[in-house]
Parts: C-alpha cells; structure tokens; sequence
C-alpha cells in the first residue's frame, strides 16, 4: 500500500475543512449556537433614521400584538406590543470583605466575700470574611412586552433585568425593534386596536 499517496489524499480531503474551521469567527465563542444565530441574523437596516424590521431575526415584533395602552384615563399617548432583541446586560465584578476584627470585651465577677473570682471573655463586633463571586455579563435574544410612548419616543421592556436591574425607560433609538414600531405606528395610534378587554 503507497502510504504517502494515501497521506496526501487524506490531507487534500481535510485541508478544505480546516480552511474553513479557521475562517469561522464563532469558533473561540462561548456560546457556538448564540454566536452563528447572531452572525446569521443581520437582519434589519438602519437608513436616513429609520430602522425597518424585515424578517424574524435578532430584531422582530409580532404586528397583531401592538395595542393602544391606556395611560392615566386615556388612550393615543402610548402603545404596547410584543417584541423580541438583543438585551445587554453588565457583568458584576467579584467583591471580598476582609470583615472586622471586633473586640475582646472581659468580665470579671467576685464570689462571696471576694474570695472568688470569674472572669469571662466574648468577642464582640467581629465579622467574618466572606467573598462574593462575580456574575458575567452578555447579550441575550429574547422576547419582551413593550410599552411605547408616542410622544417622547421612550420605550420600557418588562423584565430586561437579567438579574442586574431593570433598564427603565430608554430612548427608541437604543432598541432597533421599538425603533421600528415607533416609526410604523406612532403617526396612527388611534387606528390600533385596544388592549385585550379595554374598549
């Protein structure tokens, strides 16, 4: 058998594979699945200020979910939805508490006739040392219940907390998904349906 023919057909055969293992950005990820559905989901674009949402993806929404919202009596100010994105979140650092020392606080007590004597000793205000590990940080692509505000072009997602806080209200140019709603549905909100049991 011609060992080296056969090295060479073998090398021929893996050299393509190897190519493109090497030109794969998501290779060193953490996450390989999150990674490639994000470099495949490039799928809206922003132009002149407004962001069009084109198919399912990092940045989408569901249309028969967007609702006038009732907000202090009346309708037209505000509109919520359902919306899915990309969440970033920050990491928290690891934390050590060197804790106290505290102090020996003594006692001394005298039996009849002072001829006795007890003394006793308790340490006080010590604290132990304790370590808290950090948390990391990262982006996460998920679904939200937003609430839109027409009139400030303010949006608030709730639960985009990812156990650090939630967010607050933001401006819609820092989410591309109530970037798009804004633009589609803020002109007309008196168009829209009411939210479930409002008339």
């Amino acid at each position: 058998m011609n060992w080296r023919l056969l090295f060479g057909v073998i090398a021929l055969i893996a050299t393509p594979c190897l190519a493109q293992a090497e030109d794969d950005p998501c290779l060193k990820a953490a996450d390989y699945k999150g990674c490639k559905e994000y470099q495949s989901g490039q799928n809206f674009e922003q132009t002149s200020g407004n962001v069009e949402v084109k198919t399912t993806g990092d940045h989408n929404y569901k249309p028969s979910s967007v609702r006038q919202m009732k907000a202090r009596g009346s309708y037209g100010r505000y509109i919520s939805f359902v919306g899915t994105t990309l969440n970033e979140y920050a990491g928290k650092p690891a934390s050590y508490n060197p804790g106290m020392p505290g102090r020996k606080v003594c006692n001394t007590t005298y039996g009849f006739n002072k001829q006795t004597q007890t003394t006793t000793c308790q340490q006080v205000g010590y604290v132990a040392p304790s370590y808290t590990p950090g948390t990391p940080g990262g982006v996460e692509r998920r679904s939200f219940r937003y609430q839109l505000d027409c009139k400030d072009l303010t949006f608030d997602r709730k639960g985009d907390f990812s156990g650090f806080g939630n967010k607050g209200w933001m401006g819609v140019d820092n989410d591309p998904t109530a970037q798009a709603v804004a633009d589609r549905y803020c002109s007309a909100t008196h168009n829209l349906p009411k939210e479930s049991g409002e008339e």
